[in-house]
Formats: C-alpha cells, structure tokens, sequence
C-alpha cells in the first residue's frame, strides 16, 4: 500500500516536471493559491456569484506579472466552478489548487 502511494506520487512530481519547468509549476501554484484566496472573498461576499471574468480579473489583481497572465487566462467555465464549489466547502486554497493540478 505504502509502495503504490509513494509510485504515485513520485510519478505525479515526474509528470508536473515534465509538464512546466520547475519555475513555472512554482508560479503556476502561487497563482492560484492567490486567485482562489480572492475568490474566495468575492464568492463569500456576493453568496457564491462569480463569474470567469470575475476570476480573470481577481488574478491579474493578484498577481500582477506579465508571466502570470497566461496562467489566469487558462481559468476556464468548469475550473471557475469548481474553485467556487470547493470554497463553499471550506477546502484550504493550497488544496484546491492541488486538485486543479496547479500545485
């Protein structure tokens, strides 16, 4: 059990290295736990209404880089729900970021 866990899991990190180069998986992750963070505040304050472009704005909010523009691009319909969905759960940022293989 233990063996399959530590498989997966070195896979997982093979796979995300693969994926984006070590900086990018970091900005990538940093990105989102900020979005979702102001999300966050936005979908308690306005009881859960939060549209794509609320959370493209949220994003290049908070985290205003050139680099990070196209990582709050790829927010799309179904990740905005989610996210959403998620926080009316009070799941940590840092993990819906991990489900949403940001992290």
């Amino acid at each position: 059990m233990m063996r399959t866990a530590l498989i997966t899991l070195l896979l997982a990190s093979v796979t995300m290295s693969m994926i984006l180069p070590r900086s990018q998986a970091s900005l990538a992750c940093i990105t989102c736990v900020a979005t979702v963070k102001g999300v966050e505040a936005k979908a308690l304050a306005e009881g859960g209404n939060v549209a794509k472009h609320d959370v493209d704005q949220i994003c290049l909010k908070e985290v205003p880089t050139h680099n990070a523009e196209h990582l709050c691009e790829e927010y799309g319909e179904h990740e905005v729900d989610v996210i959403v969905a998620l926080i009316k759960k009070d799941v940590p940022p840092k993990t819906i970021c991990q489900q949403l293989n940001k992290c």
